[in-house]
């Protein structure tokens, strides 16, 4: 998965500088609105409104917290479920 060792790079480097520290929470939006689009694709639906925005600000939440990508994804995808009632 060379998208999340960059993503991990990128945060490693991002150290106090707020310019990187928002293009890393962009990249980091932006793979995430790409992946849950993808998911709803494969079952011919759409996200219900809202669910994108809170989905992917919980993962750039969750990793600019210390969380791996996969925990992050994992922990925003079961909260986002219990609040879309999917």
């Amino acid at each position: 998965m060379p998208a999340r060792l960059a993503i991990f790079a990128l945060l490693t480097l991002a150290g106090a500088l707020p310019a990187r520290a928002d293009m890393i929470n962009q990249i980091i939006r932006s793979n995430c609105v790409n992946a849950v689009n993808a998911e709803f694709r494969e079952y011919g639906r759409q996200p219900p409104a809202g669910m994108l925005d809170y989905t992917c600000d919980c993962v750039v939440q969750q990793i600019r917290s210390g969380s791996s990508i996969s925990a992050a994804s994992a922990t925003c995808k079961s909260l986002a479920t219990t609040r879309f009632g999917l």
